[in-house]
């Protein structure tokens, strides 16, 4: 016989406990740690190693979940293939018009 800490089997559990932090709140933590590592590289501010390390690593951590989470949507481009190649031009002008405004 088999038993299990808790109600489920070894297989389906979580891996760990886990917070729910919505991305916006995260980013204003993240704002307060970037200006922290800025002032300290820029030698603006004298702060400790310790804790400077643990900041760029905690900012990089979040940075790459982030990431991670927006790299989940799908994006889809319309695109038509222009096979009239005496069109061509006129196409690349209009697709490249608004760039080359100022």
């Amino acid at each position: 016989m088999v038993q299990y800490w808790g109600n489920e089997p070894p297989s389906t559990m979580a891996k760990g406990p886990t917070t729910v932090v919505s991305n916006a709140k995260l980013d204003h933590l993240l704002k307060l740690a970037d200006t922290y590592c800025i002032k300290a590289e820029n030698g603006e501010w004298d702060v400790e190693p310790g804790t400077y390390k643990a900041i760029k690593n905690a900012v990089d951590h979040v940075k790459m979940e982030q990431f991670k989470q927006a790299r989940q949507r799908r994006r889809t481009m319309n695109i038509d293939f222009v096979a009239d190649e005496e069109r061509r031009p006129n196409v690349s002008r209009l697709n490249t018009q608004e760039m080359d405004k100022p």
